[in-house]
């Protein structure tokens, strides 16, 4: 009943696996062929003796198959190439064809021998997650690493490929991203606007023993993305102190130049949040984006972070002030935590919200690891399984636990809605005494459409300080609550025998819990959208980009074990030329001078994007970051276009 009002969301009820980032660097060391064998020396080792656990040997066998099942889907696709270069006329493209037919009899069964090699074989495994099941993320991981060998043999070194022809190769598997398409219900349409399939990846940071990692390839990366501005992969750039300046300036560029494109990630918080998870220092320097913008540890070391659900902020204040009565529907559907009108101050108000808050989180996990242990019986993955840390050497699919290290992601909608509607309470009914709690409630009972209603809106709107302009205040009830969940939550257990990790996102949940939500006391009316994921409430971060970011970071990021994810938007005018450049990266590194993990930047003005919901064929190319990817703006409906045009857009008068 409460998934059915949008109180919570329980997750992978579309799908089994979550975000997941395979073991690149060991499918690329060894080929199935290694996989294989791997799984067979294990059922052999079982044998003699007599230690016989069925359900392992069947994992191990089920590897088996799959493996056999790739290899035969890559001869399929050599005959084919084959059967088009004898009827080709083009000897170049003939050349192409026989090459593509020659490397696909070779991997992935084997280890590559080149670069060309090398891309087909992450093609062949991405293609097959796909294949296996419905999955909600699948990222390209740590690219620039696992692919630099190839690529310094072919181009810098053996001179066999040039720079050129690595950037066509590389342009073909950005293109061939684009053609992986999920079909959703309506919820998740409307919860994931933009049909995003989070295929992200990573370039920059560190190495696994604390050296700078970029090198030519990260920037290859960056400029296939910036030449075809294509919505995937979604690029993201590690920065930390030995990030080369010339790094961040290319993604810079891409920002100012209106690409949405890429997102930005602080080495510092991502290594303390992965650290929470129980990894060593070396998996920590090594992570990667397992989905959006969870930090995992190492490349495929981790089953990613499955989507267990999301909370409804909005729905949480108004049953504290109804006593656990949803009032858009009459019925009980939290605790019943007190009337408010005798809450003696702000901070009764605050448990009773906290109390409201891990009653429904606990639901989640109950509803969630219902679905988990029927997965494990039902549906468990074994390709996905076997491309993870710890899978085969324990026998084990992700879903039985058998991954190295095993979360599950628990979010949110309405964060700073939750926030300014503390402040407002506080501000208004505790302290200034300008409202009774009485007229509070009713106030937001009626949405505001009463006699008293627009000046009692008024009041919240604009008494109160507001989440996102620096204010201390105001900014300290955000940290404390966001910490009280981490604190709580992710001491939990889930399922799999990994533990329940804390993200401050909403994706576009925001939208669809929204539309269900009654008038909030941060002066929301009713059916509106929340907060933009991590972000302040749309229009009321008026202080300027570095007040916005210091609020954003100011939450204490570092202890949440999946990130926060951070929008921000600026007016192309404002960000012109080497100053506007300048102006970006100071934003960027300033969030991560105070702690913030993640930051994706928009440039676009308002008057642009309010003609593409008018004139959407003018507007075919224009993309949007949304939450952790990327969508054409044209694509979204008007709900998730309304929330991208209401960020504030900083330096729109500079």
């Amino acid at each position: 009943e409460c998934m059915a009002d949008d109180i919570i969301t329980v997750g992978l009820t579309n799908g089994v696996s979550g975000e997941t980032t395979c073991d690149h660097e060991k499918l690329l060391t060894v080929g199935l062929k290694g996989y294989m064998e791997e799984c067979q020396a294990n059922i052999d080792a079982m044998m003699p003796k007599c230690q016989l656990d069925e359900e392992k040997i069947n994992y191990w066998k089920a590897c088996i198959i799959q493996c056999r099942g790739l290899i035969t889907y890559a001869h399929r696709m050599a005959d084919e190439a084959e059967r088009q270069a004898a009827e080709c006329a083009d000897e170049k493209r003939k050349k192409e064809l026989l090459q593509i037919a020659e490397n696909c009899r070779w991997v992935p069964e084997n280890p590559p021998r080149t670069f060309w090699e090398a891309l087909q074989m992450v093609w062949f495994a991405h293609t097959y997650f796909h294949i296996e099941v419905c999955t909600t993320a699948n990222g390209f991981g740590r690219f620039d690493q696992y692919m630099w060998p190839y690529y310094k043999k072919d181009v810098l070194d053996g001179k066999t490929l040039t720079e050129e022809e690595a950037f066509e190769l590389l342009s073909c598997l950005y293109l061939k991203a684009c053609e992986v398409y999920e079909v959703r219900d309506r919820w998740y349409a409307t919860g994931f606007a933009g049909y995003p399939m989070w295929e992200i990846l990573v370039v920059g940071g560190q190495t696994p023993d604390g050296r700078d990692a970029t090198n030519d390839l990260s920037y290859l990366c960056l400029e296939v993305a910036n030449q075809l501005k294509t919505t995937q992969p979604v690029m993201a750039v590690r920065v930390w102190d030995g990030t080369p300046e010339a790094l961040v300036r290319k993604g810079c560029e891409m920002i100012q130049d209106g690409q949405a494109n890429p997102g930005f990630f602080n080495d510092y918080a991502a290594m303390q949040m992965t650290l929470g998870k129980g990894c060593t220092i070396e998996e920590a320097r090594d992570w990667t984006i397992v989905g959006c913008i969870q930090p995992g540890p190492g490349g495929g070391s981790t089953d990613g972070s499955p989507d267990a659900g999301y909370v409804n902020m909005g729905k949480v204040v108004n049953f504290v002030l109804h006593n656990g009565v949803d009032p858009d529907t009459g019925k009980l559907m939290g605790l019943q935590t007190g009337d408010p009108r005798d809450f003696k101050d702000i901070e009764e108000f605050k448990d009773a919200c906290k109390k409201q808050i891990l009653y429904f989180y606990r639901m989640i996990c109950d509803g969630y690891n219902v679905m988990q242990s029927m997965h494990m019986t039902r549906y468990p993955v074994i390709f996905a399984s076997m491309l993870t840390k710890g899978c085969v050497e324990s026998g084990r699919s992700v879903q039985h636990g058998g991954a190295k290290y095993s979360t599950a992601g628990l979010y949110l909608t309405g964060a700073a809605n939750l926030a300014d509607s503390i402040a407002a309470i506080d501000t208004c009914v505790y302290k200034d005494k300008l409202l009774t709690m009485d007229e509070l409630i009713h106030a937001c009972d009626t949405n505001f459409e009463d006699e008293n209603g627009e000046r009692i809106r008024q009041l919240l709107l604009n008494r109160p300080p507001k989440f996102g302009n620096d204010n201390a205040y105001v900014d300290g009830i955000y940290h404390e609550m966001m910490q009280f969940i981490a604190s709580n939550v992710q001491k939990w257990p889930d399922a799999r025998g990994g533990w329940y990790s804390f993200n401050v996102h909403s994706q576009t949940v925001n939208v669809a819990h929204g539309q269900v939500t009654g008038a909030t006391p941060d002066g929301r009316k009713a059916g509106e959208p929340f907060c933009d994921n991590a972000s302040p409430m749309m229009g009321r971060d008026t202080s300027g980009p570095t007040a916005t970011v210091k609020s954003v970071a100011s939450m204490g990021q570092s202890s949440f074990h999946d990130g926060a994810l951070f929008n921000l938007r600026f007016d192309p005018k404002g960000v012109e030329g080497e100053k506007g450049l300048q102006s970006i990266e100071a934003v960027i590194r300033t969030y991560f001078k105070h702690g913030g993990e993640h930051i994706q930047i928009n440039v676009v003005d308002t008057e642009t994007l309010k003609d593409a919901q008018i004139h959407p064929e003018m507007h075919k190319g224009l993309m949007v970051r949304v939450a952790g990817y990327m969508a054409y703006f044209t694509e979204l409906d008007k709900s998730a276009q309304d929330t991208i045009i209401y960020r504030t857009a900083h330096f729109e008068h500079a």
